[in-house]
């Protein structure tokens, strides 16, 4: 057992719920890192799996492990975010249960955090593994059509830049797993509760500073079913993981995604001129993304047409808004 003193450099968070299946692979990642000053928080979301005896078992024999088990689900959101007020490091780091990392990668981003303090962010390229934790290659069918993390303009000098790359829908987000100057992360509004926030926490902390992307792939994302993404396609249903709360009400979830973004410019340490830059910017991603917010909208009206309409009128709602078919 390794034995800490003082405040680690690096805190790094785990959330997890149901984890059983890959929690060893992610827990062993983070243990072997060249990198050794860090702590090793977990915040289990209520599961009813073996995961509190898997993390128990690796707490018990590591001082730098944490364990922290909530005593009902919080959502995704809350759960991520009390990792990040538990967390005491310089710099720190999610890692999803069924991700992990090459060894280097603590290692790499610290030093560029340590020789850069303009960079806010450090996070790696990423190599896609599958259930048996195998590489998968290039023909990835999870990346199709998407922006790759190299062509974000995440490290631009110019803050409306890396805001409008950042804000895009056509990017996975992978900069969220990077590490992260906690006191910048402090000043941010966290993970939102509603579905795609880390989205808006990326935006919002390109605002206060670049990022700096590692071309080695030293992160390692698993693709596997059980995904929220492949199991909740629905950004309704997502929601609701992020807050059970919100079972069984109507939301919004690009709509609140929009006014997000707003809320995160205006409480940004930037200029006026660069403020109302990025205001322009949201201009610009109504327009791009209007028949997403118009398609909220329609899940809106027939989820509450289900609820207090007969089934003939739901049914003629339904029709209404699919339009004109084609004739055979």
């Amino acid at each position: 057992m390794s034995v800490q003193t003082g405040k680690p450099r690096v805190s790094v968070g785990i959330p997890v719920y149901n984890g059983e299946d890959f929690l060893s692979f992610a827990l062993d990642s983070v243990l072997a890192q060249t990198f050794r000053d860090f702590e090793l928080l977990i915040c289990d979301n209520a599961s009813i799996d073996g995961t509190p005896q898997i993390c128990q078992a690796y707490a018990s024999r590591d001082a730098r492990v944490r364990y922290f088990r909530n005593e009902k689900n919080l959502g995704i959101a809350m759960n991520q975010n009390r990792l990040a007020k538990l967390a005491t490091g310089k710099y720190f780091v999610w890692v999803a249960h069924d991700d992990g990392c090459a060894p280097e990668y603590l290692a790499r981003c610290v030093e560029i955090l340590d020789q850069n303090p303009d960079v806010v962010v450090c996070y790696s390229k990423t190599q896609d593994i599958g259930e048996d934790g195998l590489p998968i290659g290039p023909d990835n069918p999870h990346r199709v059509n998407e922006v790759p993390s190299e062509k974000l303009a995440s490290d631009s000098p110019f803050p409306r830049q890396r805001f409008h790359d950042l804000i895009q829908l056509n990017h996975q987000c992978e900069p969220d797993y990077g590490l992260i100057r906690m006191e910048v992360l402090k000043k941010t509004g966290l993970h939102g509760r509603y579905a795609d926030s880390d989205r808006v926490l990326l935006a919002e902390l390109a605002l206060h500073g670049r990022f700096h992307y590692v071309r080695e792939p030293l992160f390692l994302h698993r693709e596997h079913t059980h995904r929220s993404v492949h199991a909740y396609p629905s950004r309704q249903r997502r929601t609701v993981l992020m807050d059970p709360t919100q079972e069984g009400k109507i939301v919004l979830p690009y709509w609140r995604e929009f006014f997000e973004f707003l809320r995160c410019i205006g409480r940004a340490p930037i200029s006026l001129r660069v403020r109302m830059s990025c205001y322009s910017e949201m201009l610009g991603w109504l327009k791009d993304y209007r028949l997403k917010l118009l398609s909220d909208v329609k899940v809106a009206l027939q989820d509450t047409a289900r609820k207090i309409l007969p089934g003939v009128v739901q049914r003629a709602i339904k029709r209404a808004l699919a339009g004109p078919q084609p004739k055979l």
